[in-house]
């Protein structure tokens, strides 16, 4: 009579793991997963209920998981199923971050078309990739079958390119490459000189692979900020070209500029969940008086009424800057709008590096109270304070250490102190110098 898998199992506990015996996989688990699904996993690592499986069988799922680019750590664990005749398996995965939108460059096919071909191939495609060599290898594979099924067969490479201030995307183009920029001209402009407009696109474009595409991108995200700063609410951008550069390997292009007029300041308001606090959030703001709007004012202000509401202990909060263009009377009337978030609230203060005087001391001068609302920036001010009005000789290195718990909306801070003995002596602090909660 064959034994009960649940007494193999605790017998196999005593021998070497390569001595496990097979057994049908009866079911196939996943944890840590946030976007990629289950079956998609499962299916990535090859592993089929039904199949008979062990450690070896387990071992290379978990491989062709790894292998994938998909995950930074893949583990698993097996058991007894519920019905005691195979394996439940359960894999352990943490997935790669971030994740990147696909464009296609001069391959003469569609992302759109790309992608859906991606979702029926690649159990772990979600419309995104990582940047992992791995993927963008495989999925250029992928792409070149595409290619062949189109009738357009051809060699496929892939990088992941910058297209404006912290976005990028995975760009797939002919493995023979991408012309480089290596110069950008400009007519038609008055408002702003061509030195200015160089310097705020020459980051982001020389040296990138041009395709018109990804340079329109450049220029929205570049320069029509440097004109809105200006006023120009309405700048366009003409037809491109591009000839072969006279100096280095790459291409020159050349940028018509449309400036059209400028606009002036109309109202500033404030829309959103915080519209009946219109009064205290635009003395917040400040916004200087203009008569020609400057969107780079109006995105500092923004500013101020973040780090106000992070003052209050709105660490989540954010705040938009908009706009309403009338193009008839040329104005712009720009509206914030404010979303706090969830409220945090402090929890409890330790001190670290101090004698029991020293910590007696640091509690008694923090002013913020368990339970109430927690202030961003009071850690690193109180430190300065303490610094600077000499609490203790030969203090060296200090800092804070928030806790933010995202669950319970609870700061605790860890201050740590330094004993640094070349650091020169401090006057005594006097009554009056203790450090108290700054000011927005």
């Amino acid at each position: 009579m064959a034994r009960p898998l649940w007494l193999f199992l605790l017998a196999s506990a005593m021998v070497p793991a390569q001595s496990v015996r097979q057994f049908p996989v009866e079911s196939i688990h996943v944890e840590g997963n946030r976007i990629l699904s289950v079956a998609g996993i499962a299916a990535a690592s090859g592993l089929k209920t039904g199949q008979p499986g062990d450690t070896a069988v387990f071992d290379a799922a978990r491989d062709r998981l790894l292998t994938s680019g998909y995950f930074e750590t893949v583990a698993y664990r097996f058991k007894a199923a519920e019905q005691g005749s195979g394996y439940s398996v359960t894999f352990e995965v943490q997935e790669m971050q971030p994740l990147y939108p696909l464009r296609m460059e001069a391959l003469g096919v569609t992302a759109a078309e790309v992608v859906a071909w991606l979702n029926a191939k690649d159990p772990l495609f979600t419309g995104k990739i990582p940047g992992t060599q791995q993927v963008l290898d495989r999925t250029s594979r992928e792409i070149e079958d595409f290619l062949a099924s189109k009738g357009k067969p051809g060699k496929v490479g892939a990088k992941v390119v910058l297209i404006g201030e912290q976005k990028y995307e995975a760009q797939f183009m002919p493995a023979a490459g991408l012309p480089n920029v290596a110069l950008v001209s400009f007519e038609g402009n008055k408002a702003i000189r061509d030195t200015d407009l160089q310097n705020a696109i020459a980051a982001v474009a020389f040296g990138q692979p041009y395709t018109e595409t990804n340079f329109r991108l450049l220029l929205e995200n570049q320069l029509k900020p440097r004109y809105e700063k200006d006023g120009y609410m309405r700048v366009k951008f003409g037809r491109l070209t591009t000839t072969p550069s006279t100096t280095v390997k790459g291409i020159d292009v050349h940028v018509p500029i449309e400036e059209g007029p400028q606009y002036k300041m109309g109202t500033v308001t404030v829309r959103g969940p915080r519209e009946d606090e219109s009064k205290h959030i635009l003395r917040v703001a400040k916004v200087p008086k203009m008569a020609i709007v400057d969107f780079d004012q109006l995105r500092q202000a923004a500013i101020r009424i973040k780090d106000d509401m992070r003052h209050e202990g709105y660490l989540d909060a954010d705040v938009s800057v908009d706009r309403d263009i009338n193009d008839e009377t040329k104005t712009v009337d720009a509206f914030f709008v404010p979303n706090p978030g969830t409220q945090y609230m402090f929890g409890k203060l330790e001190v670290k590096g101090l004698g029991l005087d020293g910590v007696a001391a640091v509690n008694k001068a923090w002013v913020v109270k368990t339970g109430e609302p927690y202030p961003a920036e009071y850690p690193d001010y109180f430190l300065k304070q303490v610094a600077e009005q000499g609490w203790f000789d030969n203090l060296g290195e200090t800092r804070a250490e928030p806790e933010i718990n995202a669950e319970t909306h609870v700061v605790n801070v860890t201050l740590y102190f330094r004993y640094n003995p070349d650091a020169k002596k401090k006057k005594v602090p006097q009554p009056g110098e203790i450090p108290g909660q700054p000011q927005p």
